[in-house]
């Protein structure tokens, strides 16, 4: 077996360290597809970039289907990149509604109900029934 380069080692101290920041914010399962199995961490920019960093902002969980995908998709891989993480479903979809730059009309964008408070892109909540804005 050879013997870790410089790159290796860092790595080596890293991983434990992002185990847990992925533990603490609830991220257990693969961030695209939601599978259990193999998981890996994915860098952006690759780890053998001059520019690659080993913090939670630069890297993914990812199953070996998903990370072989977002590997040679940089279309993709920037677009995994973008989504907001580490939060419940709810907050991620109206952080993602900011970010959205829609020509939609405010109401059919993702929002709270002005009465139940629940997240909705519906004139009609599906949730109390009233009208949202």
């Amino acid at each position: 077996m050879k013997k870790l380069g410089k790159k290796g080692k860092e790595w080596q101290k890293a991983k434990p360290k992002l185990i847990e920041i992925y533990i603490k914010k609830g991220i257990k399962r693969c961030e695209n597809c939601g599978s259990k199995f193999g998981l890996s961490f994915h860098h952006r920019p690759k780890r053998s970039s001059q520019k690659y960093k080993h913090d939670f902002s630069h890297t993914r969980l990812l199953c070996p289907g998903c990370h072989d995908y977002f590997e040679y998709k940089e279309e993709a891989d920037k677009r995994l990149f973008a989504k907001a993480r580490g939060f419940d479903r709810k907050t991620r979809i109206l952080i993602m509604a900011k970010k959205n730059k829609s020509k939609k009309p405010n109401w059919q964008q993702p929002h709270k109900c002005k009465h139940c408070k629940q997240v909705s892109s519906m004139l009609i909540c599906p949730n109390c029934g009233n009208m949202t804005v």
